[in-house]
């Protein structure tokens, strides 16, 4: 987990934002901006927790945080803030911790070096196979699917229903697959986790320049080498199943 100080913006401030204002501390918007209103709450949460008093988000206030990350109130899956890979991985950690019968793993990694992973459950011989997020600006299908597993997990977990089927009995007949994020890169590029002015979002932007139609950051659907990933879908279903 990356430091957050005064500052810092993007999608892990978000992130920060909406736990404290889970945990009561934080009432501001949530705009990923770490200004004085989230200073304050840092604050305020470090002081209840006998925490020093620096308000900057380190290892400690990150591990102090962490079983409220981890679901102790029910939260896992954000739905109301700007879904990058930092965070898709918070929580593929923590459903691990959770519910140990599903495998997490790899398929590979993005252009920059960053794990495309997947997510198996299920032990049945019917197998399904879903992904999201290959155009980058389509992040929100990430959220659904990461949702979807979640509350899946939930319902085996607790012998409940899924949409109306015994989730136990959907785990036994049928094998699951999940790649919620084919395109880590671009997802991190609408979503501000990469930061303007740095040279892989100056570099996007030189690609955006020769498409001046459509709109930059917000329009852009490929990889970080404006390679529009959906082509790959197809090839990308044969590896893994």
């Amino acid at each position: 987990m990356k430091n957050l100080k005064i500052g810092s913006t993007g999608p892990m401030v978000q992130f920060l934002q909406n736990l404290l204002l889970k945990l009561g501390f934080y009432s501001g918007k949530i705009d990923g901006i770490y200004g004085k209103n989230t200073y304050n709450a840092v604050i305020n949460f470090q002081k209840s927790f006998g925490l020093n008093l620096d308000g900057i988000v380190g290892e400690n206030t990150w591990n102090t945080l962490s079983p409220y990350i981890n679901g102790a109130f029910g939260f896992i899956i954000p739905t109301n803030i700007s879904y990058s890979s930092n965070i898709l991985d918070i929580n593929l950690n923590s459903l691990k911790k959770l519910y140990p019968f599903i495998e997490v793993g790899t398929i590979g990694k993005s252009v920059l070096g960053k794990d495309i992973p997947y997510v198996k459950i299920g032990r049945g011989q019917n197998k399904v196979f879903y992904s999201a997020s290959y155009h980058a600006n389509e992040w929100i299908t990430s959220v659904v699917l990461m949702k979807f597993l979640a509350d899946y997990c939930y319902t085996y977990k607790n012998n409940l229903t899924l949409f109306n089927y015994p989730a136990r009995q959907i785990y036994e007949t049928t094998t699951t697959y999940i790649v919620p994020m084919v395109n880590p890169d671009g997802v991190d590029l609408v979503t501000g986790e990469i930061t303007k002015n740095s040279e892989v979002y100056n570099f996007a932007r030189q690609i955006a320049s020769y498409y001046p139609q459509v709109p930059f950051t917000s329009g852009w659907k490929a990889n970080i080498r404006g390679v529009d990933l959906k082509i790959y879908q197809l090839v990308l279903l044969f590896f893994i199943i």
